[in-house]
């Protein structure tokens, strides 16, 4: 085991938080989510696997939920049925398993897509189906995200849904301040400052281009990656802002975040910024029919359409502009199959369901197949009865179940969870390579299955004002920091 630079100041940022409490400790946790590049840890008995700072992070910040009762409590209640939590649990107590068993009893039954370490050199190659260190990685990726939604769930469900929203935010701030840095260090050629955050051993795609444009992969590994955190950041903002929460700070961050979504040249995200825009339009649009709009939903109805015309128009009148703008478009949408990358992609896709037939439907195991998206990776790694459980998770989390309840402010922090879930699940159909689907849609999902219950389980509502600051006054006597 080799402890990294960044994983010494993981550590610092640990016990500062057991000192400082849960307010500390969830704008650390979500700080150091994204930071998809960086490496804490290095493991060599694992195939040499890095571990991110998160991972670091995630331990401190359970152990201090963990040390008031009121909080340990509420966590144990998230994961009981029929809540959302339950059915993550099953997830991930059948992911552990066919992570164990279902290797060894399809071992040799069919080829897989997999990682393969040779001199430094990090490779995706076809092998036999076998039991390997990604099988015991990619299941404790699961279980930390279990343990982050638990965590976050409890405080969340007493009275801390203000304090994970303002740690998201903080954590989309500096998802853009990271892809400022990526721009600024390419541009000069500095690009080594950075690399305090790009020492994992992955394969590092930071100086891609596509049209003449830059790929913006900030503080992750490739512009797929840092596009997907984004468009769960995009979601949740926007949402906020729709719903009037703090309009001037969520509407600058969701406007940056579009600008950036738009210059990342991700193929993911232009397809699920498009899908996702679609929806949010028609539920604004619902919303006007029903008289229950804000102004910003209504703005952003009749906004939108209007200024894509706008934009088309203007880039046709601009022929350098025109011609930009339709090479990127083939480049990234029209081409993106016929490329290399694409043609590689459809072949982990192939391979997975070949995969998931060989196995009769079981299913390889958790982190035996790589694929190209998060639906054929749970077919081939968790067969059907993985799919069930993990679909009927989604839904709880996604869904509203309860849209009678008395607007507030933890409803919108709540619909906007579930915003952000929705636009990382739409990402990660089309691009994810596994069924770990991070650790920031842990959190989104924790705000979006228990924010919207405080007002039906509680019999006495919490105030919305100023949250931050009465959740002494909210909370037993001595429970909370």
């Amino acid at each position: 085991m080799t402890l990294e630079v960044i994983g010494v100041l993981a550590l610092l940022l640990g016990l500062l938080m057991l000192a400082c409490g849960p307010v500390f400790g969830a704008y650390a946790l979500a700080a150091t989510s994204i930071l998809g590049a960086a490496a804490a840890l290095q493991l060599p008995s694992l195939g040499d696997a890095s571990v991110p700072p998160a991972m670091i992070i995630l331990p401190f910040f359970a152990v201090t939920i963990a040390r008031y009762a009121h909080l340990r409590s509420a966590a144990l209640a998230s994961l009981t049925f029929p809540r959302a939590g339950f059915w993550f649990l099953l997830v991930v107590v059948f992911a552990i398993l066919s992570a164990v068993f279902l290797p060894r009893i399809f071992g040799g039954m069919t080829y897989v897509y997999s990682l393969a370490r040779n001199d430094d050199a990090v490779r995706i190659v076809t092998l036999p189906l076998a039991p390997r260190a990604s099988n015991a990685t990619q299941a404790l990726y699961l279980v930390a995200d279990l343990v982050c939604f638990a965590a976050i769930a409890a405080y969340v469900r007493r009275g801390g849904a203000w304090t994970i929203a303002g740690a998201v935010l903080f954590a989309a701030a500096l998802h853009l301040f990271f892809a400022l840095a990526d721009i600024v260090t390419y541009a000069t050629q500095t690009q080594e400052l950075l690399s305090v955050i790009r020492n994992a051993n992955y394969r590092m795609l930071n100086e891609g281009e596509i049209g003449g444009f830059k790929r913006i992969v900030g503080s992750f590994t490739e512009a797929g990656a840092y596009s997907y955190a984004a468009i769960g950041f995009y979601g949740f903002a926007l949402s906020l802002w729709l719903d009037n929460h703090q309009p001037r700070t969520t509407g600058t961050i969701a406007a940056l975040l579009l600008l950036v979504l738009v210059l990342s040249t991700s193929s993911t995200a232009y397809v699920t910024l498009a899908v996702f825009s679609i929806i949010v339009l028609a539920g604004c649009v619902r919303r006007m029919f029903t008289r229950e709009a804000s102004r910003q939903q209504i703005a952003y109805a009749c906004a939108v359409p209007i200024l894509l015309l706008l934009a088309l128009a203007g880039a046709m009148l601009v022929p350098a502009a025109w011609t930009t703008l339709s090479g990127l478009f083939d480049a990234t949408i029209a081409n993106k199959l016929a490329t290399q990358s694409g043609i590689e992609r459809l072949r982990w896709n192939h391979q997975a369901l070949v995969a998931f037939f060989d196995t009769l439907g079981a299913g390889a195991g958790v982190g035996s197949v790589r694929a190209s998206s998060f639906v054929v990776a749970v077919l081939a790694n968790c067969g059907v009865l993985g799919c069930l459980l993990f679909a009927a998770f989604l839904v709880a989390v996604i869904i509203p179940q309860r849209p009678s309840v008395p607007p507030c402010a933890e409803n919108r922090i709540a619909r906007a969870g579930a915003h952000a879930c929705l636009a990382l699940l739409m990402a990660a159909s089309i691009s994810a390579a596994g069924v770990d689907l991070g650790l920031f849609f842990s959190i989104f999902a924790a705000a979006s299955a228990n924010s919207r219950r405080l007002y039906v389980t509680s019999s006495r509502p919490l105030r919305s004002k100023n949250r931050d600051s009465a959740l002494g006054r909210l909370a037993p006597a001595g429970a909370l920091p």
